[in-house]
């Protein structure tokens, strides 16, 4: 039901800003990959996560090449991460996780509603394709937050993950015109974290800083 309610609202903003003659909206469908990069020496990343999410891109004009770009995406990511070291807890929402030991696996599953800034660069049609570059922030609101910290537990892990993490994000690719103002959208976007996205502390009872890295691939269009 939630994801229905994210859904209509994506539509229904695309419908508002394609409406403004200074204004250009779609939407789009994006399979990513996204893995952990962890700054400890005793906590690796294993795997990285494979998934699919969708959103909404706009563009506000300034000029014929540039604007802002703001959206509105559903990203699912994570990854697993494997502590070295025993965890004194884990606390989940049903259950407290005491003194796991070393070399423990645990798979992150995450949901964010992601709000992404960016100033937007592109040139002009070249045949029916025009080339753009843009650059930005990215404010990531934690929508779930889920881990198997036992195999195939499936924990609610939201009290060890962040509410609110950031991200950069450097993106790319081509709009293909079509008929009247619609056009073909397909582009790649890479996401570097900023901050931290978990609160688990190590074995020394220290924070480390575990940031987040998102590819993705999106196809869609826009008006």
């Amino acid at each position: 039901m939630k994801k229905m309610s994210i859904s209509f609202a994506m539509l229904l903003l695309v419908g508002v800003i394609s409406a403004q003659e200074k204004f250009s909206g779609g939407i789009y469908v994006s399979p990513e990959i996204s893995w952990f990069k962890p700054d400890n020496k005793q906590v690796k990343s294993e795997k990285g996560r494979l998934s699919f999410g969708f959103g909404i891109t706009s563009d506000i004009a300034l000029t014929n090449a540039f604007s802002f770009n703001l959206g509105l995406s559903f990203l699912n990511a994570g990854g697993s991460l494997k502590y070295l070291d025993s965890l004194p807890k884990i606390q989940a929402v049903d259950t407290t996780y005491l003194k796991l030991p070393s070399n423990r696996i645990i798979k992150y599953k995450l949901q964010y509603i992601e709000l992404p800034i960016s100033i937007k660069g592109k040139t002009k049609e070249i045949g029916y394709i025009s080339y753009f570059l843009k650059f930005g922030i990215s404010p990531l609101l934690r929508y779930k937050s889920r881990a198997d910290i036992e195999v195939d537990s499936n924990d609610d892990v939201k009290n060890e993950v962040r509410a609110v993490s950031f991200a950069y994000h450097i993106g790319g690719g081509i709009t293909y015109s079509l008929k009247g103002s619609t056009k073909l959208l397909f582009e790649g976007v890479f996401r570097n974290g900023l901050s931290d996205i978990e609160k688990i502390k190590n074995y020394k009872n220290k924070d480390y800083k575990n940031i987040l890295n998102v590819i993705e691939i999106r196809a869609g269009v826009v008006f």
